[in-house]
């Protein structure tokens, strides 16, 4: 393995990891100031972690008008979005790279 690999891989494993405080910071916002919202998003995931990430995908987040929330949202987008890429570039050399038979 190239060490080149381990550039990506190792953002990546910042990313895996500093999505849980993002999230715990979103969790908690909608716990405290938007409760309702919160018991509906929480009601339906399987994992209390995984609520606050519903934010990020649908437009319920910009609807409550809430900026600190907004810009919790957005930092998880980024922590998402660089995180996809770093995958993207860890698995592409996999997929690309040509098979050599072994006899």
């Amino acid at each position: 393995m190239p060490p080149l690999i381990l550039i990506p891989f190792g953002v990546f494993f910042c990313c895996a990891f500093l999505q849980f405080p993002v999230l715990r910071g979103i969790r908690i916002a909608l716990a405290e100031r938007h409760p309702e919202v919160w018991r509906e998003i929480s009601v339906k995931s399987w994992f209390g972690n995984s609520a606050g990430s519903s934010l990020v995908w649908d437009g319920r987040a910009k609807a409550l008008n809430d900026p600190a929330l907004m810009d919790a949202v957005n930092r998880l987008r980024l922590v998402y979005a660089v995180g996809l890429a770093a995958w993207l570039a860890l698995v592409a050399p996999l997929l690309t790279s040509p098979v050599v038979a072994r006899h």
